[in-house]
């Protein structure tokens, strides 16, 4: 958590000032960072304290030592972390808050040390760091309530903090390595060739003259028409000319309406609603082999249930209330929503921007299922979004619905490793099968 006060510079960190650092903890490269290009977008800490309770903060050794020395087991009264799985993580409360976050919000370790006393896993959210072609390239995530409703200061104004942190905060493992994804035939990606497919996706996502739902669908169609095509001898200014041909013809696929998803290629969605959705609290993660087995029995239970799409929708993380599949399916969004329609121009842009949406950015897909899967967690955001609504009893949605069901797909897409298994690979591959996610997008996404 940060707070405003300190968002001009004090307090905040930089690669020779941490408290209690390490020698070991400078010895990452020092790149350039490169942020996402984003009109509009926005962000400041306002205190809502909502990674304080839904993150699990994983600690290094030096994070842990710098605990230690301030005595905060006795201060605390608890333990200050504990072991899960092989990593050392942020103890919690029975409510789910972290043991640091006092009555009023507040981190304890914040007020009285400063921001630099904080793990490295707090500081840098809800900003990610990730190591492409020489510089950092930064990512945004959208569970943050404040990114997501873009308000704050422009986040260029965040570059200099974020430039001395990125030398000690590591990225996530998985999203390291070579950042060169496959195309339709097997055939690796030149970095140019990357380059030229993201910017074009970049220029249509950005059309303010067509709306957004129509945008998606275009998007998600000539995602289709790349799948159909062989890439193996179209490389360098032949594969850029095959672009220029192919987006030359994306408005006017966009403006065919497509036909009402079919049975199944609903059922896929609340599927993938439901792999990306569901999650496993911090304390129920601690409890023992039993009752992790009964639960996984649940899980399996709720996904068929998912599948099936009938009778009263089993419980999820975001809401208190319960409803039944069929009234969610009555649920519609308003008209013109400017919040909505600005925030999926805005995610969509980012997650391309920042290189999030295929090779080792995603799990290791593939181009074309990657860029699928994007679409898709639009359409899937919409049907969280009714299901909100639909536990709160209201049949129109009202755009805070829709920034907690963006934030809770987004919290998985990049993060979750069961958003990127081989089962949500294969549903995403037949969703683009007959205009799947097209069709999906028309019934689900937004309705601008």
């Amino acid at each position: 958590m940060r707070y405003p006060l300190l968002r001009e510079g004090a307090g905040r960190c930089s690669a020779s000032g941490v408290r209690g650092q390490s020698a070991s903890m400078t010895r990452t490269k020092s790149l350039p960072v490169v942020m996402p290009r984003v009109a509009g977008q926005r962000w400041a800490c306002h205190a809502c304290a909502y990674c304080c309770r839904e993150l699990v903060v994983s600690l290094s050794a030096e994070d842990r030592e710098r605990i230690d020395r301030g005595g905060w087991r006795e201060r605390l009264g608890v333990e200050p972390y504990v072991r899960l799985g092989r990593k050392w993580v942020l103890n919690k409360t029975p409510d789910g808050a972290c043991v640091f976050l006092d009555p009023e919000n507040r981190c304890r370790l914040h007020a009285e040390f400063g921001e630099e006393a904080k793990p490295l896993d707090c500081r840098r959210y809800p900003f990610t760091f990730r190591p492409v072609g020489g510089t950092w390239r930064v990512g945004l995530r959208f569970d943050c309530p404040s990114m997501a409703r873009s308000q704050g200061e422009p986040i260029r104004q965040s570059v200099s903090w974020l430039r001395a942190l990125a030398p000690i905060a590591p990225p996530e493992k998985k999203m390291c390595g070579e950042d060169r994804a496959r195309l339709p035939g097997g055939r690796r990606a030149q970095p140019e060739e990357i380059d030229v497919l993201v910017d074009r996706f970049l220029r249509w996502i950005g059309r303010e003259d067509v709306p957004i739902r129509r945008r998606m669908i275009g998007a998600a169609r000539m995602t289709g028409t790349l799948a159909a095509a062989r890439f193996k001898k179209v490389r360098g200014s032949r594969f850029r000319e095959l672009l220029d041909l192919l987006f030359g013809v994306i408005e006017r696929e966009a403006e065919k309406d497509p036909r009402p998803p079919a049975p199944r290629q609903k059922a896929m969605l609340r599927q993938f609603v439901f792999a990306h959705a569901e999650s496993v609290s911090f304390h129920e993660m601690r409890r023992g082999l039993g009752f992790r087995l009964a639960r996984r029995f649940r899980q399996l239970t709720d996904a068929r249930r998912f599948r099936q799409g009938r009778g009263i929708v089993p419980p999820l993380p975001g809401a208190t209330g319960s409803t039944s599949f069929e009234t969610v399916e009555r649920v519609r969004f308003p008209k013109d929503d400017t919040l909505v329609d600005d925030l999926c121009r805005r995610y969509l842009t980012v997650r391309l921007e920042s290189r999030t949406v295929f090779g080792s950015g995603f799990h290791g897909w593939p181009v074309v299922a990657g860029l699928g899967a994007l679409w898709l967690t639009v359409a899937a955001a919409g049907w969280l979004a009714r299901w909100h609504a639909a536990c709160a009893g209201r049949d129109l949605c009202i755009s805070h619905d829709f920034v907690a069901a963006m934030g809770r797909i987004d919290a998985a897409a990049t993060h979750l490793p069961a958003a990127g298994s081989s089962a949500e690979r294969l549903r995403v591959s037949y969703l683009q099968e007959d205009d799947g996610i097209a069709r999906l997008i028309s019934v689900y996404g937004p309705p601008g």
